[in-house]
């Protein structure tokens, strides 16, 4: 937002009472006939609605003075002045992927209908995850392992589960014995609707792609633009040898699946430079296990708050811009668990046992949590 001196300079919001002495004073240099300018007065009224009418309008003026100008503009006017630019906010999508069924032997032929639903267990909220089937498709009797593609119920990126999250079938599979989503088992990242601050970025950033050949913002501020990219690092220090370039390509999900990947490369051959050798890659992910021991009063009641523990360190491991991915801190770990949680006298962090940063083409990940509560 624009600095309030600078819009007092230029817009600046009249006081109410002095304004009110103006006009008087000015009726009265004019001589104006009415002459009762009393508070209370009929005419004292008019005059004090006009003049609130006119601060409103001063008000409104700076809202849209503010508004004009990419670096300052909030919301809805952000994406009409990123139209100018030819920037739109990238939509949302839903995940797509496949739910792996096994049995121990093979059976009869298992039917699946289109909108057939898998689900996750619930959360410590109650919230399951949905997932439909996206065509019909049936499991051979001759099979004991088979892979069905469903899709997400909503968009999001938080229908990116882990492997193993997805173990239930609305409907009773008749001799299925076990429902899962193993590693890798997204074939499109679902993303949440652009932030609104990615937007600006990628707006402000826009001018790199005027440069005749491409420079390393111009790479960087093209395929961010590809729907499900979350962050893009690019490389152009000659990671390979001479003339090389790298796109390092953060997806939703973490690791940028093949289909995301070939999407980025389309958009970076369209600018790449006649001699450029330019590789698209994924990030990395990199599971970390962590584990905390956590001092509470020895009267307290310690209910539900293990689950509460998990919940915020999934949160605070959640894939998102604004996040260092390659890092984790100790001192962010104990600051997330106190500060939710009164009953919390110390927290110690186990596992690991220092502050984790990594390179920068690497993703961190929730592995395994261990929460030991102790007393006293």
């Amino acid at each position: 937002m624009i600095d309030e001196k600078i819009l007092d300079e230029i817009l600046p919001v009249p006081d109410r009472d002095e304004l009110a002495n103006s006009i008087q004073e000015e009726l009265k240099g004019e001589d104006f006939p009415v002459t009762n300018f009393a508070t209370g007065g009929v005419f004292y009224a008019l005059m004090m609605i006009f003049i609130q009418i006119r601060i409103e309008l001063v008000k409104l003026l700076r809202k849209v003075l503010n508004n004009v100008f990419v670096r300052h503009a909030e919301g809805d006017w952000l994406e009409l002045k990123a139209a100018d630019f030819s920037k739109t906010r990238k939509q949302p999508l839903k995940t797509r992927g496949y739910v792996t069924l096994q049995r121990a032997a093979p059976g009869n032929a298992v039917k699946f209908s289109k909108g057939d639903v898998f689900k996750t267990d619930p959360d410590i909220l109650g919230d399951e995850l949905r997932f439909l089937v996206v065509d019909n498709t049936t499991m051979p009797a001759t099979e004991t392992r088979f892979k069905v593609l469903v899709e997400a119920e909503k968009a999001g990126s938080v229908y990116n589960v882990p492997p193993g999250q997805i173990k239930k079938s609305l409907t009773h599979i008749e001799g299925v014995d076990t429902i899962t989503n193993e590693a890798d088992w997204i074939v499109q990242e679902g993303s949440d609707l652009e932030d609104i601050e990615s937007l600006r970025e990628r707006t402000l950033n826009a001018w790199s792609e005027l440069s005749t050949l491409p420079i390393a913002d111009k790479y960087k501020n093209v395929c961010e633009a590809v729907p499900g990219v979350l962050f893009v690092r690019v490389d152009d220090l000659h990671p390979r040898g001479q003339g090389t370039v790298d796109i390092i390509v953060t997806g939703a999900a973490g690791e940028a699946t093949e289909g995301l990947l070939a999407a980025v490369r389309t958009a970076a051959d369209q600018i790449k430079g006649p001699y450029d050798d330019v590789l698209v890659k994924s990030s990395e992910t990199v599971s970390q296990d962590v584990a905390v021991t956590i001092w509470i009063p020895t009267d307290a009641d310690d209910t539900g708050l293990e689950a509460r523990v998990k919940a915020i360190l999934t949160d605070m491991l959640k894939i998102r811009k604004g996040r260092n991915l390659n890092e984790l801190i100790h001192a962010d770990i104990i600051f997330g668990i106190r500060k939710d949680n009164s009953i919390v006298r110390n927290v110690k962090v186990m596992n690991p046992p220092a502050d984790v940063e990594l390179d920068k083409d690497k993703v961190i990940v929730l592995g395994e949590v261990s929460v030991t509560i102790m007393r006293g």
